[in-house]
């Protein structure tokens, strides 16, 4: 069966850099068939060839001019209007041809709250899932990682996306060459009970002090059974950890019978 694979993160983690660096492994090393899908209207050049590129139909700049919106609601008119035209996306390859695919790989919008958390994007995940079990690449930006609230928030984002998606969600942190904490990365996807000890250690008086501590103790409860995964899209490092990765959690919700 075609592994589908969706690529969600917050803006800047790397999605359409790893995807084009994933992309690069699997043809090389694998000799796979990868098709590519561009959800994102924003973005203005990609490093990859996709097979279906949704500023074919309407571009972030198009759709601020035609309705006189901002960036933001531009992003959010996005996905309304992917939602309506779903059919002729789900008509259209890869998704019309995907058992000619080994893997197909959904680079989403840049604007991760204007496409993942909205109503509309509902739509979409549910025509995905009659084509098959697809698998949500989570991406945590390691360079963005300083101090335990930026790690435990990042995480808590990725938990937040399952339950909106249903879908099954894997960790991955990037940018492990730019990142001053990678140790922190890595312990709130293996290790979250260490961090809950940090968090009491380190608690001070307020809100945060509260918060912190809870979410902590959602991580460790909503803690997989996935291994973290580090990566670099610059220099491709930790590709065939993620290819891993993707295929367990593939296998675990995949029928490959």
């Amino acid at each position: 069966m075609t592994i589908i694979t969706v690529f969600a993160g917050p803006a800047g983690s790397g999605k359409t850099s790893l995807i084009a660096s994933y992309a690069r492994w699997l043809r090389k090393e694998l000799f796979m068939k990868v098709g590519i899908v561009n959800l994102d209207p924003g973005i203005e050049k990609i490093p990859y060839e996709p097979v279906f590129d949704i500023r074919q139909w309407f571009t972030l700049s198009d759709i601020m001019l035609k309705y006189g919106l901002g960036p933001n609601g531009a992003f959010l008119k996005a996905s309304e209007l992917l939602a309506e035209r779903i059919d002729e996306v789900m008509s259209s390859p890869p998704f019309s041809n995907i058992m000619d695919w080994d893997m197909v790989l959904i680079d989403t919008p840049g604007q991760m709250e204007a496409f993942i958390f909205r109503p509309s994007s509902n739509v979409f995940f549910e025509a995905l899932t009659k084509l098959g079990n697809p698998v949500m690449v989570f991406i945590i930006d390691a360079s963005a990682i300083k101090t335990l609230s930026d790690a435990v928030t990042l995480w808590f984002l990725g938990i937040l996306t399952q339950v909106k998606t249903g879908i099954v969600v894997v960790p991955v942190i990037n940018k492990i060459d730019a990142a001053s904490n990678l140790e922190l990365a890595r312990m709130i996807v293996e290790e979250p009970e260490r961090l809950l000890k940090i968090a009491e250690e380190q608690s001070h008086e307020g809100l945060l002090s509260e918060v912190i501590p809870e979410l902590v103790s959602i991580a460790l409860k909503t803690k997989g059974a996935y291994r973290p995964v580090m990566v670099s899209a610059k220099n491709s490092q930790g590709m065939e950890d993620l290819h891993y990765l993707v295929h367990e959690a593939f296998c675990t919700c995949g029928d490959l019978t």
